[in-house]
């Protein structure tokens, strides 16, 4: 190939690309988005490739312009260390206004300066080794050809095989919207399409904001309660539920201060149907009720709490429209991980400051949401090198094959930062020494880590449910408050078998909330507590089944 125009096309690689390959190569990020922006920068070649004796004039043109889009996303990778992508227009638009105003001065540092113009000086000198050049005009066509060819081969088998131009037009989006030009742009459109989802959910939520007769116990004041949103956390592989590896030793050192329940599953083992279940009154027999009925956060704000909502999780993706409205129904969001896959690094430990500046508000009746990222696949990029202990295959079955013990490693680390990550929030709601506090813990769903039958899977099926897609660890913190403490007193209750699509019921019992559509036979606190059948399987089906490896089936007619 023409050396000139290799040169090119690494230039236009560097100019559009320079975000995600300090991502890629520092480890922050997958290789995935470098991988389109290698393809991509071919495209932006083709002007050379037809005119490649005016090629140091057209770079000049084209360069400019992409590099002034591109300077978005490079201040991006540099502060954040993500990609930029809707979710920068998430916190502009609709975050609080102290979180946007922090993001905006983290652009004016003299550190940032002096990258950014370490970065335009070397997009100056490469263009500047930019020469001229001439190919013959059957070149030009055959690698015209070529580069289409292999640009728009995938999007254009979409849209064959699904009949829709708008597959063929996704699809470009998808890949082009990881780079300069059309990165900026692309991650306004994806925020304009995704907000107007969550604001048409948001509607519909917000019409059903009020229970009727609700009656809420005098509390002492102030009160400061969190609820803390595991993910993919399976209590199989924790030590705090008898897990052979000590994946929990600050959990553990602290046992005694925990009310640990050990009998509770998710119903769901995906974050957005089970939070759908979990915060409303939606359940397996009657999933929509989410869409009709009070969400846990409307009691919550109609019993005079001010709420927040702090989050580790993808700020706003086509998938977690439905989480977004949730997180908006509180007070005051803060999202902390604006990376565009989840195979990127974004550690719970971010959660810590805006926890820290909540707990320090000084309000009468405040409950905190936190939402981690805890051990979501992919597994190693959950973890810092710091918690990196489990190595080799000490501990485990010996009939587990010897290529997915790398796996096992990785998750098992994961569920030890975990224990760091819970350990801390718990330690700096104690620190804030408030009486009437308390924290609750359990994950979202759990996950199957080759811990069944030949030991060949791992992630999460509902069509071929097993135990540790399901079962999920869940435990109280509670202060000094007798009151609170009271709640626990019946040593029965936490062996219990129990559907966390109940905890609406069993949270606001907690907090001595009551209202018409109260169940006491629902709450894991209440005397009158009826055990669950743990029923899995998609409802909207109906191919629903008892989960393997729970107790006996429990009429509650």
């Amino acid at each position: 190939m023409n050396t000139r125009l290799l040169y090119s096309y690494l230039f236009f690689i560097f100019i559009t690309g320079a975000a995600q390959i300090y991502l890629s190569f520092f480890h922050y990020s997958n290789f995935e988005a470098l991988k389109d922006i290698v393809a991509i920068s071919l495209l932006w070649t083709l002007p050379v490739i037809i005119f490649p004796n005016r090629a140091k004039k057209i770079t000049l043109y084209m360069g400019i312009p992409f590099v002034l889009l591109a300077l978005p996303s490079v201040f991006y990778a540099i502060i954040y260390k993500q990609e930029l992508t809707q979710s920068l227009f998430f916190i502009i638009f609709e975050s609080n206004i102290a979180e946007s105003k922090e993001y905006l001065q983290n652009y004016f540092s003299l550190s940032v300066f002096v990258l950014i113009t370490l970065y335009l000086i070397a997009c100056f000198y490469f263009w500047k080794g930019m020469k001229n050049f001439e190919i013959s005009n059957k070149t030009k066509l055959i690698l015209s050809a070529i580069i289409l060819t292999l640009v728009f081969t995938a999007p254009t088998k979409r849209w064959i095989k699904r009949g829709s131009f708008d597959a063929f037009t996704a699809n470009v989006h998808r890949h082009m919207s990881v780079a300069s030009p059309y990165q900026l742009i692309g991650a306004y459109i994806d925020y304009q399409r995704e907000i107007e989802v969550v604001e048409t959910n948001l509607n519909e939520l917000n019409q059903n904001q009020t229970v009727s007769g609700l009656v809420v116990d005098e509390v002492k004041t102030p009160a400061t309660h969190v609820v803390v949103i595991g993910e993919s956390t399976s209590r199989l592989h924790m030590s705090l539920y008898g897990y052979k590896r000590k994946t929990n030793p600050k959990l553990e050192s602290i046992k005694n201060e925990l009310e640990v329940f050990t009998n509770v599953f998710s119903s769901r083992p995906n974050t957005i149907e089970s939070l759908e279940q979990v915060l409303t009154f939606a359940d397996q027999s009657n999933p929509d009720l989410y869409k009709t009925q009070p969400s846990l956060m409307s009691i919550l704000k109609q019993a005079g709490y001010k709420l927040y909502w702090v989050s580790n999780q993808q700020t706003l993706t086509t998938r977690n429209t439905m989480l977004t409205s949730f997180a908006k129904q509180t007070d005051e969001l803060f999202f902390l991980n604006n990376a565009r896959s989840q195979n990127s690094y974004s550690f719970d430990e971010k959660v810590f400051k805006p926890y820290q500046q909540l707990l320090n508000n000084q309000d009468e009746k405040k409950i905190i949401f936190v939402h981690l990222i805890g051990t979501h696949m992919s597994y190693k990029y959950r973890y810092p090198d710091t918690f990196k202990h489990f190595n080799d295959d000490s501990l485990l079955n010996n009939k587990i094959p010897k290529d997915k013990v790398e796996r096992i490693n990785h998750y098992d680390n994961a569920v030890l930062y975990n224990d760091h990550v819970v350990y801390e929030l718990i330690d700096m709601l104690k620190t804030a020494n408030i009486e009437n506090s308390s924290l609750v813990y359990f994950s979202d769903h759990g996950e199957e880590v080759y811990d069944v039958g030949d030991h060949q899977f791992q992630g999460r099926n509902e069509a071929t449910p097993t135990l540790g897609m399901y079962a999920i660890p869940f435990f109280f913190w509670v202060g000094d408050n007798e009151k609170l403490k009271s709640k626990f007193n019946n040593p029965s209750m936490f062996i219990r078998q129990y559907n966390n699509s109940d905890f609406i019921y069993s949270y606001t019992d907690f907090l001595g909330i009551k209202y018409d559509k109260f169940l006491s036979h629902e709450s894991l606190l209440s005397d009158d507590f009826l055990e669950d059948t743990i029923i899995v399987g998609d409802p909207y089906s109906k191919k629903l089944e008892k989960l393997d490896g729970t107790d006996q089936t429990f009429d509650k007619h």
